[in-house]
């Protein structure tokens, strides 16, 4: 009996240490890194791998072990054992020092995880090029509220068709899960939306999210700890203590072709960020690096950056900054022009609330975030699925010093014995929006 004992407590072990470089005997797949090139790609030797088995790759943050990570291909084992395989580096771990990949199995549980500097070394020669991430959407998750928010972040989706956001347990990459809200993205195929986390899966501690097309195979799906301020399909990576909510910058002032200012906004205390600009609509990333600064205290810092030489005659420019283990980030974009309107000043980012509490067929009380200041806002519901758009205005607000702040609404009786209804909150000028929407229901 001992000795079975031990040899079972030496099979766990060996499923519990991170893979290496060196072949594991037995039957545990693993793989090792052959090359990589910096930003662009990255070849693998799988070894000891079954035979007739789809295996979905995916690439992380660091200390992720690939898990939510970005698909970046699909491949059949065919004979098993051993094979090489090239992978492009998703454009949006660019700038990560280190990257997580991860080998899962569509049936039959097998998986290998390893990770690799994103520096150029080693050799592709062998690697059969995988196709299958470029096209792809993705999501990953900026931050979390505990019980009550969670928002992400997405791009590579269609900005022609319409997605489902649904939330389930862990494990269950969302499939058949409680939907919670519908988005259109952006035109250029990103989103930044926020979502309340339902009753049903506020007490877990870990939750899947997926967001699928109405009308095609088109998903994404990844996940979160239910913890404030945590990152989501990360469970390894720590984020600093006390700190919520999500960092932005606003643009201060532009000196063309040779300087930007900026202000941050909600910064985590004591991390380094890199500073990054690129072509518009490129949100900074894989940008060229400009320089790297500490954030000391958090919170609020002023600094100016030189533009670089490559950008100098661009007419808009994007600037992000961002730790190196990609945790947090913010970004904004401005006008390459001393005397252009800038952004709107001491202000980035995109408004949202959630909703906070119903009293069915009378009123929706709302906790607005990031919102600008000093703006009228229309309140409009409608019906499920209409994000607001053209609904009954029930009044009209001004934001004042902007940021967060809470409202309570009278739900209109057009909408009473709805089951379920949107509300938007809509300036009256300068463009900025928001929508959700909640249960017609008395909670909490």
């Amino acid at each position: 009996m001992k000795r079975i004992l031990l040899t079972l407590s030496i099979v766990l072990l060996l499923a519990l240490i991170s893979v290496s470089d060196v072949v594991q005997a037995g039957t545990i797949p693993t793989i090792s890194i052959v090359g990589v090139t910096q930003d662009a790609k990255v070849t693998i030797q799988t070894y000891n791998y079954p035979a007739n088995q789809d295996f979905d790759v995916r690439m992380g943050m660091i200390g992720t072990r690939g898990i939510g990570g970005i698909l970046v291909g699909t491949f059949n084992s065919g004979t098993g054992g051993s094979h090489k395989f090239t992978f492009d580096i998703p454009p949006a771990l660019h700038t990560s020092t280190s990257i997580a990949i991860r080998l899962d199995s569509k049936t039959g549980g097998y998986y290998s995880y390893n990770w690799f500097y994103n520096t150029t070394f080693g050799t592709h020669a062998g690697g059969t090029a995988i196709e299958g991430g470029k096209d792809t959407p993705v999501i990953m998750v900026v931050t979390v509220k505990k019980d009550t928010l969670v928002t992400i972040e997405g791009s590579s989706f269609p900005s022609d068709e319409t997605f489902d956001v649904l939330m389930g347990k862990y494990s269950t990459q969302g499939v058949d899960g409680v939907k919670v809200g519908t988005l259109t993205p952006e035109s250029d195929g990103t989103i930044l939306e926020s979502f309340d986390i339902p009753a049903s899966l506020k007490s877990e501690s870990r939750i899947a999210i997926r967001v699928e097309s109405t009308t095609s195979n088109k998903i994404a799906h990844t996940w979160f700890l239910n913890e404030t301020g945590a990152a989501g399909g990360a469970g390894a990576i720590p984020v600093s203590p006390g700190y919520t909510g999500i960092p932005t910058i606003s643009i201060l002032s532009v000196d063309e072709d040779k300087s930007v200012t900026i202000k941050t906004h909600n910064f985590p205390a004591n991390r380094d960020f890199m500073v990054l600009m690129d072509k518009m609509g490129t949100r900074g990333i894989g940008g060229f690096i400009v320089t790297t600064i500490a954030s000391g205290s958090g919170g609020s810092l002023t600094e100016t950056f030189e533009i670089p030489d490559e950008l100098k005659g661009d007419n808009r420019i994007a600037i992000r900054l961002q730790t190196s283990d990609g945790v947090y980030f913010a970004y904004n974009w401005f006008y390459n022009n001393t005397t252009a309107a800038q952004p709107l000043p001491g202000y980035a980012g995109i408004p949202t609330f959630s909703i906070t509490a119903v009293v069915k067929d009378d009123s929706v009380t709302i906790k607005a975030n990031n919102f600008p200041p000093n703006y009228d806002f229309k309140v409009l519901m409608g019906k499920m699925g209409t994000r607001g758009i053209g609904g009954t205005h029930v009044t009209t607000f001004n934001s004042e010093i902007g940021g967060s702040f809470e409202g309570t609404f009278d739900i209109p009786a057009a909408l009473a014995g709805e089951y379920q209804i949107a509300i938007r909150l809509e300036s009256t000028t300068g463009g900025f929006y928001a929508y959700n929407w909640f249960y017609n229901n008395t909670y909490p």
